[in-house]
């Protein structure tokens, strides 16, 4: 009974591939797998049958490790559960500082709220020191249950009659964890490691991720000038300069942008609607540093690639 459950474990993974491939590498896949889930037990196994699926996924989406979107999500990888750690953290210091969260009503939706918001950063943080170490297998498998936990966020703040928000921001709640939990798994897993680079951007990420937090939590009390929204676009404003700098050598740049693209939606659409001046500016500097990255990513490609003879 114990060999059937690996073997169906198996061809259902290797059923996301595409045919083709499929038909040219499944004895290579099955290898890797029976190689892997030596002396493995059933969760072992299932999570090397995820991980056969998710190379197949990516397969199908072209987000493979022979792919640039592949190396750009490895990049992104580590920098996304950097800055969703520092959040998580912020958001469970916001909730507790005096005069801006309060804590939840004493219901019952209201005390599994509490809970949520004070086991999420652990699951975070666990996977921030997971990434840290390189065991990416670990991380990943962290950052799913970190993940339902933030999806929970929405139907808990109803039930509890906390959520004083737009539909736009109620969206939100579910589509950047989506977001976030996408980019950590879609990654292909043989370009994530552990390296001395790596650690640098992580810590560099995760400093950025306080440095913001902070200036909103201190905006609450000490507005800068501009109103207290005008440090949702900080947000946009990195997002916007990691867009300018990407570049086909520059693959750290393009990975920083895709860590910050939920944050910077989160903070940035509450300014759109409804629209405000804050919102306007940060909506510009966002569209100008794409247009100019974009036009700088063609002028190049025309270069590589000649004119044909007329």
């Amino acid at each position: 009974m114990t060999d059937r459950h690996p073997s169906r474990a198996l061809s259902w993974a290797l059923r996301f591939h595409p045919a083709a491939y499929r038909a040219e590498h499944e004895a290579e896949l099955t290898a890797i797998y029976a190689e892997a889930t030596k002396n493995a037990g059933s969760l072992g196994r299932l999570r090397e049958a995820l991980d056969v699926a998710g190379h197949g996924l990516r397969q199908r989406t072209g987000l493979g490790s022979d792919r640039t979107a592949g190396h750009v999500l490895a990049q992104a990888a580590p920098l996304t559960v950097a800055v969703t750690t520092g959040g998580s953290v912020a958001n469970l210091l916001w909730l507790f500082t005096p005069g801006i969260g309060g804590l939840p009503s004493s219901s019952l939706p209201g005390v599994l709220l509490l809970a949520n918001q004070g086991v999420m950063p652990l699951f975070w943080l666990a996977a921030l020191a997971a990434v840290w170490t390189g065991r990416w297998s670990v991380a990943r498998a962290l950052v799913v249950p970190a993940t339902l936990l933030r999806l929970a966020d929405l139907p808990l703040l109803l039930l509890a009659h906390l959520f004083h928000h737009t539909y736009a921001e109620a969206a939100l709640n579910l589509t950047v964890p989506l977001l976030t939990g996408a980019v950590v798994l879609a990654a292909p897993r043989d370009l994530l490691g552990s390296s001395q680079p790596q650690r640098a951007a992580i810590a560099g990420a995760t400093a950025l991720a306080v440095v913001l937090w902070v200036a909103l939590l201190v905006s609450v009390y000490r507005p800068l000038t501009g109103g207290p929204l005008i440090t949702h676009t900080l947000w946009a404003g990195v997002f916007a300069v990691a867009l300018l700098f990407i570049r086909r050598d520059r693959l750290p740049a393009a990975g920083l942008a895709v860590a910050l693209l939920p944050i910077a939606l989160q903070m940035t659409v509450p300014l759109l609607y409804p629209l405000s001046p804050a919102g306007v500016g940060a909506l510009l500097v966002v569209v100008l540093c794409g247009a100019v990255s974009l036009l700088r990513a063609r002028r190049r490609r025309a270069q590589v690639i000649p004119p044909s003879a007329a």
